[in-house]
């Protein structure tokens, strides 16, 4: 991932990670992410090819911020800047007080607990500001690690759902899960 400053208009800070809004200078890194087959191997959709997805993805990012529809973040490394990551709550219910996360992480990047504190940053976010009362998530069933961090963080499996989706025509059984706000206690 390619070094930037640090973003001084970070929404989100932790020890060593920044969440901020997503902006032009990140379509290489963002291509980056969502092109590597390994990142996108349990990926509702199949990896992106062209960096017209990445721009297109951005300026979506940027024209939910100014609605409310998304809090679609980068997952910014302190020290150096660059992007390591992707987090996002969408599909805000205003009436049920509940959103979904979604979130990813470049390869060289994990198993040092920056995805858990970027989650954790979010998480508070959504409980606290945005007064969630309930956040959900959708796994690929195979993705152990997706389902342990979930578990790690306090969500619990509330079910299967069989053939949920189809990338590159074949069809992913995915585990739904719920966090509830009286449950959290990570952050």
């Amino acid at each position: 991932m390619t070094a930037r400053r640090p973003n001084s208009a970070c929404a989100l800070t932790g020890a060593r990670v920044a969440l901020r809004q997503l902006d032009s200078g990140d379509a290489a890194d963002l291509l980056a992410l969502y092109a590597d087959p390994e990142v996108m191997r349990y990926w509702s959709h199949a990896p992106w090819t062209s960096i017209d997805q990445a721009r297109s993805a951005i300026a979506e990012a940027r024209a939910d911020y100014r609605t409310g529809a998304s809090l679609h973040y980068a997952i910014a490394h302190r020290e150096t800047g660059a992007l390591i990551g992707c987090c996002a709550l969408y599909a805000f219910s205003r009436q049920n007080r509940s959103a979904s996360v979604g979130y990813m992480l470049a390869k060289a990047h994990r198993g040092h607990g920056y995805l858990r504190e970027a989650l954790v940053l979010l998480l508070d976010h959504g409980f606290d500001a945005r007064s969630l009362n309930r956040v959900e998530a959708e796994v690929s069933l195979h993705n152990t690690g997706s389902c342990m961090v979930l578990a790690r963080m306090g969500f619990q499996v509330e079910g299967c759902m069989r053939e949920h989706w189809i990338v590159s025509g074949i069809r992913h059984d995915t585990v739904a899960y719920g966090l509830l706000r009286a449950d959290w206690r990570c952050g």
